[in-house]
């Protein structure tokens, strides 16, 4: 490995470490490895015809704009200390080279695209030009409320980005500080290969839709109103790094509540499908706006119709510390009564759920947006109450 640290330098805004390098090619592949992929869950590929021009231009020896790595959060203390030592001498730059040259440590930040290509030019069996390098930007931050602003703010600011896409960075660059912090918790993704067989365990693309919701305060997350959606994402943007750091402290609260509410939910409504003869927990059909079966009730929590709705409905009720306090009187409420529920019971009300959500005609209505709709006034019904109304109750005020 052929790494070359060629700086050192420190961003003034939020005093993060970042490292410049140079490194050839195929060393740089090394360094962030296939897995790099799973950084972009959901991200499309693109397909620019201007790509197509870069691919012919690197086989021909281009040096490329720097890309921008983000060494993952739980590894940033093992080589910080390297930092320091090469701040205070430059002869231990190559004790921090060799650190930052172990796979599988970073996650791109920028670059995304023409890693892709590099990959491609790889498999293809391409032999790079000889003294082709890459320049590459290392930013050492386990500081999530820091490495959160870098990501969105700074992102946002550099190049066309939904803040879709910059959520997904944030999660899968997090992921494993988010699980630690969750006693239990478990994000997969599709290319995991898993199935939901237990409770606290959720897909990360219904995470990154609850959190968006959260920091949007809608349960609709592609509007047909272009420009109204263009003011939603503005807002949830035009946040300082406090308001981002406290509004993620928030939503991790909450979503240790809600992994909460699920175990005892998986518990009360797992018996029901066992007797219905169905032991695989599916999360999607509620998501494809079909009819929910009973089978399904144990990962109801888990569907990402039922996750926006409920992030959504706290971002919009909590609009004061009172409104606060009834969000979180009604949630301790609701897991209490959980608790303390038998497996025969329905305490979510979710056969009346039903039979309300059935009753919009798909010709008339779109019937993904009248469930959310749903959903979302339901539990703003029951964020209002407290908690002392049953969410029965509230489902069908929420549908008048």
């Amino acid at each position: 490995m052929d790494l070359k640290v060629i700086g050192l330098a420190r961003d003034l805004r939020t005093s993060t470490p970042v490292v410049y390098a140079q490194l050839p090619v195929a060393d740089y592949l090394e360094v962030v490895g296939d897995e790099f992929e799973h950084f972009s869950i959901q991200r499309r590929r693109e397909n620019h015809k201007a790509y197509q021009r870069l691919k012919l231009d690197i086989k021909d020896g281009a040096l490329l704009p720097s890309i921008t790595l983000a060494v993952k959060p739980d590894k940033v203390s093992g080589i910080t200390p390297l930092f320091e030592a090469a701040e205070r001498n430059g002869n231990a730059l190559g004790a921090l080279a060799d650190a930052l040259s172990l796979h599988g440590n970073v996650d791109i930040l920028d670059g995304l695209q023409r890693t892709y290509i590099m990959t491609d030019l790889k498999k293809e069996g391409q032999e790079f030009v000889d003294g082709q390098k890459v320049l590459v930007e290392f930013w050492l931050e386990s500081d999530l409320k820091k490495l959160i602003y870098r990501i969105i703010i700074l992102n946002a600011g550099q190049k066309p980005m939904s803040i879709r896409h910059q959520i997904e960075l944030l999660f899968m660059s997090l992921k494993t500080s988010v699980e630690k912090s969750i006693d239990g918790l478990e994000i997969y993704t599709e290319r995991d290969n898993t199935r939901r067989r237990r409770a606290r365990k959720f897909p990360l693309s219904a995470i990154v839709s609850g959190y968006q919701a959260y920091l949007t305060g809608s349960p609709e997350l592609h509007k047909d109103n272009v420009i109204a959606n263009q003011l939603i994402e503005s807002s949830a943007l035009d946040s300082s790094e406090e308001e981002i750091s406290h509004q993620f402290s928030r939503f991790s609260s909450y979503l240790s509540k809600y992994s909460d509410l699920d175990e005892q939910i998986y518990r009360i409504y797992r018996s029901q499908a066992n007797d219905a003869g169905d032991v695989e927990e599916q999360v999607g059909d509620l998501n494809k706006d079909n009819r929910a079966s009973q089978v399904n009730y144990a990962s109801w929590l888990a569907t990402e119709n039922v996750i926006m709705a409920f992030f959504a409905a706290i971002s919009q009720f909590s609009t004061s510390d009172v409104k606060s306090l009834r969000v979180d009187a009604a949630i301790d409420s609701l897991l209490g009564s959980l608790r303390a529920a038998v497996e025969s019971d329905d305490p979510l009300g979710l056969e009346i759920f039903e039979k309300l959500r059935s009753g919009n005609n798909p010709r008339r209505v779109n019937v993904g947006m009248a469930t959310r709709k749903l959903l979302t006034n339901g539990f703003k019904e029951f964020f209002r109450e407290s908690g002392e109304m049953s969410l029965c109750e509230c489902w069908k005020l929420a549908a008048e």
